[in-house]
């Protein structure tokens, strides 16, 4: 199989560098929070011996754990563990709208629209080899007109 979903690109990582992110993150929570490993224990579910080993050893995190982790600290812990693959931490519901190019994605359509608008008459026939730019910039505004609407406490 070599379909690029199935074997994309790829970063490499040990398992050591993997543990040492999660030593290093532990770690720096602790430090920053000014808690106990009793404290860290208890976001992750574990006993203080088993979340300072976590922090101090070559003991990795299993899944519910690393989940526990992700739930009470979201990115300043995934990050630097995320970041090994590629990966970034993003809350429930944020719209990343930097993987679109928004400004780029304007710009681009912008120059065709001014054209079409010269005459003062806009037609179908002029908007269809713009079809593609235009949906992806009514993607992009219903998008930031949802945000706007949820930051004011409306319905979108």
């Amino acid at each position: 199989m070599t379909a690029p979903h199935i074997h994309g690109r790829r970063r490499t990582f040990s398992a050591s560098s993997a543990v040492d992110a999660q030593n290093a993150v532990l770690t720096a929570i602790k430090t920053e929070d000014a808690a106990t490993w009793a404290d860290i224990g208890r976001v992750l579910g574990k006993s203080e011996d088993r979340a300072a080993a976590y922090a101090n050893t070559a003991s990795p995190l299993d899944l519910p754990t690393f989940l526990a982790g992700c739930r009470e600290w979201g990115g300043r812990f995934a990050d630097p563990l995320l970041t090994l693959v590629g990966g970034r931490w993003a809350e429930a519901g944020a719209i990343c709208t930097g993987d679109e190019k928004a400004a780029l994605t304007l710009a681009t359509l912008l120059p065709a629209v001014i054209a079409i608008e010269a005459d003062g008459l806009t037609e179908a026939v002029e908007l269809v080899p713009h079809e593609v730019l235009i949906r992806r910039v009514h993607r992009l505004t219903t998008l930031w007109l949802n945000m706007i609407a949820e930051e004011k406490g409306g319905v979108s």
